[in-house]
């Protein structure tokens, strides 16, 4: 009897130890995953592999903005071909009315953001003065206490002039700079969007030629692989840009009510910087703050207060809703990701950070469906 219970034990703690030792080995496959893909990253820019690739997208860029353009549209085009069955009609559909909300978009945002920098730019040395005179009344009150910072004083102020100098001046050229640049790239998104109308409507047979490129026995794997990765970036894409319009145009809102100064501007801001994960609403509400508070100390707080409001809404509403936790990532990953990818590719690294850790999402999980030994 004793020599069964001293087996069942030993069975029993055989089976923990295996346990323990599966997910010691869970922990470091994906540690060495990261470190893998972290020595890729760091060897690609050590090798510039980087610039060659950006290089290359610049030349097929056409072709690039028009798969884009495609990819995005082809879920209505299947919509609306379930009601009328003729493809190529939906294509065209789908696609004219992509292209007449793209154009009632610029007509209507370009002139009033240009007028509202403006606006802002001749607003700027009233906002110097306010925040001169506050540091000047703050010190003053220092020296009364005893405290004497003049020196550090004349240098804040020599930084914030200098400053200010310099947004008023850099501000209208980079302004005219981003114009100019975007005209010069006219005629290449509009050969963009001539690609993408046809990939649009020979959408089934260009992933048939894809699929085709690749030996019979690896075809069904790769079928499988893009689809998923489509569907998981898809998620991504369509709930971050849905919750970024929806910040838009609550900041926007918010800001005109309670008087600040270029209100699309800022809302526009909040609305692109909240396509970086966790970090990014923060980023474009502090600006809105801190030119609310210059113009007017009632009007910084309503800023603050409608930065605050809108950031739960999207956290708490916004996201659970529209993003029905598409990434499915857990958010200290998604913070050390776009750490690494806005150390090596900045602002746009931040904001493709969560699609790209998508995609490698799908290849760990297919590799574990192909090898269950990852498991």
């Amino acid at each position: 009897m004793k020599n069964k219970l001293e087996k069942e034990v030993n069975k029993n703690e055989l089976n923990d130890v295996i346990s323990l030792s599966k997910k010691i080995l869970k922990v470091l496959y994906f540690v060495f995953i990261a470190c893998l893909v972290l020595a890729s990253i760091i060897a690609c820019q050590k090798l510039n592999v980087f610039g060659i690739v950006f290089e290359f997208i610049k030349v097929i860029s056409p072709f690039f903005i028009g798969f884009v353009v495609a990819w995005l549209l082809r879920p209505l085009v299947l919509k609306l071909n379930e009601k009328i069955h003729n493809n190529t009609l939906s294509s065209i559909i789908v696609f004219a009315a992509f292209v007449l909300i793209l154009l009632i978009l610029l007509y209507t945002f370009i002139p009033t953001v240009y007028t509202e920098v403006n606006e802002l730019v001749g607003l700027l040395p009233g906002f110097v003065e306010r925040i001169t005179d506050n540091i000047n009344e703050l010190f003053a009150g220092l020296a009364d206490n005893g405290l004497n910072l003049g020196d550090f004083k004349d240098k804040l102020l020599l930084n914030i002039t200098s400053l200010s100098t310099d947004i008023a001046k850099g501000l209208p050229s980079t302004i005219i700079n981003m114009v100019v640049s975007l005209f010069s790239g006219i005629g290449t998104f509009v050969m963009g969007l001539i690609i993408g109308i046809y990939m649009l409507i020979d959408y089934e047979n260009i992933g048939k030629h894809f699929k085709n490129m690749f030996p019979k026995s690896l075809q069904n794997d790769v079928y499988i692989l893009s689809s998923r990765m489509s569907t998981e970036v898809r998620k991504c894409v369509n709930g971050t840009f849905l919750v970024a319009l929806m910040v838009l145009v609550c900041d926007s809102i918010g800001f005109a009510l309670v008087g600040l100064n270029a209100p699309l501007l800022f809302g526009l801001v909040c609305g692109i910087t909240d396509l970086i994960p966790y970090i990014g609403p923060y980023i474009g509400g502090a600006a809105a703050v801190i030119v609310g508070f210059t113009q007017d100390p009632l009007i910084g707080i309503g800023t603050l207060i409608i930065c605050v409001i809108v950031q739960i809404v999207e956290s708490y509403i916004l996201q659970p809703i529209v993003m029905s936790k598409a990434s499915n990532l857990h958010p200290i990953v998604i913070i050390i990701a776009l750490l690494v990818f806005g150390h090596f590719f900045g602002i746009l690294g931040m904001v493709l950070a969560t699609p790209c850790l998508a995609v490698l999402r799908v290849l760990f999980e297919f590799a574990k469906e192909k090898y269950p030994l990852l498991k």
